[in-house]
């Protein structure tokens, strides 16, 4: 799984903290140990959708442009992790250089691994889109949050 989720994610907690001060993508990146690069990718897709308000230059940096309660976890994996990428890499079966018997396990392999895990992330979507950011800094703040919310749930 990529990066870009948990950078959103990291990276709106600590402007959310630091606001209203602007926050540089360098901080976050070195905050996070991570190259600036990651961080300004995907800050740029924060941008874009609005979560978040940049500035370049000298006294550039980014601020929080939307209310934690107003920002759904599960929009923001949406946003960073496209469906194909959340299971691709799990996949196998390869239809080159095999026999034709070969050749059909491979690709009965890669369409059945596909279904299997097309509907286990449908799920782990709709759980996310269950939460706000509100309820990750509060989980934050107060680990056991979160099982407590499953709990009255079931």
């Amino acid at each position: 799984m990529k990066l870009d989720f948990s950078v959103a994610v990291h990276s709106l907690l600590y402007l959310e903290e630091k606001s209203p001060e602007k926050v540089t993508s360098s901080k976050l990146a070195d905050l996070m140990s991570i190259n600036a690069v990651v961080i300004r990718n995907t800050l740029s897709l924060l941008h874009k959708k609005g979560y978040i308000k940049g500035t370049v230059g000298k006294n550039g940096g980014y601020i929080l442009s939307q209310s934690f309660d107003d920002i759904n976890v599960g929009d923001l994996y949406d946003l960073t992790i496209p469906p194909i990428l959340s299971y691709a890499r799990f996949i196998t079966g390869d239809t080159d250089n095999h026999s034709i018997k070969d050749k059909a396990m491979a690709a009965n392999m890669s369409e059945s691994l596909t279904d299997l895990f097309t509907l286990a992330d449908d799920h782990y979507r709709e759980f996310y889109h269950q939460f706000t950011m509100m309820d990750l800094k509060r989980d934050l703040k107060h680990h056991g949050y979160f099982k407590a919310l499953a709990e009255k749930k079931a």
